[in-house]
């Protein structure tokens, strides 16, 4: 029976877009600042939040998170993305969970849910040792794959981001060397 050793990240990824056109201007009478009829929407940062794993064997889901994460959101994750995903590929056996001490991983549903969990070990980690996580070197790779695939235009809503990420994502998975090469 092999054991699934996982590393995974709770991330959000943000990207500032500098339009390469004129900016809009908003002509607005005297003492109308903050109406909403004379307001733009857009800040120029187009962000999402996501989820990911990886273990020996291979990267696992990559999970867009909607809306604001909490600790019941991040436990119906664990239990309904991770576990689910993780079976795919160690269908027995424990699974070891590394995270890190974020609030939500902290809070008191999920620690309550892990507790449940016979077949789910949460490893032992040190707080604020992001250089020693291996899901780090994942991103620093699906960064890279999205440097060299960068598109002329950049992303103008979440939804084009996130397929650009995915996509990375997709691409550094797909190497199952580079990934083993990362996992002890």
């Amino acid at each position: 029976m092999k054991a699934a050793s996982l590393y995974k990240t709770n991330t959000v990824i943000k990207l500032k877009v500098k339009a390469n056109e004129v900016p809009n201007l908003v002509y607005r009478p005297q003492g109308e600042r903050y109406n909403p009829q004379y307001t733009c929407k857009c800040s120029g940062r187009v962000s999402f939040h996501c989820w990911g794993w990886i273990s020996h064997e291979g990267a696992g889901v990559f999970h867009r998170i909607e809306g604001h994460q909490d600790g019941l959101h991040y436990q119906h994750i664990l239990q309904n993305v991770t576990v689910l995903s993780v079976r795919i590929l160690y269908p027995d056996g424990i699974i070891h969970l590394q995270q890190d001490h974020f609030s939500i991983h902290d809070s008191c549903v999920v620690q309550e849910w892990l507790l449940w969990q016979a077949d789910v070990e949460l490893l032992d980690w040190p707080l604020r040792a992001p250089d020693v996580n291996p899901i780090e070197k994942m991103w620093s790779e699906v960064k890279r794959t999205m440097q060299d695939t960068w598109p002329v235009l950049p992303p103008r809503n979440s939804d084009e981001l996130w397929a650009l990420v995915s996509d990375a994502w997709d691409e550094v998975a797909a190497s199952t060397r580079y990934i083993r090469s990362m996992t002890p």
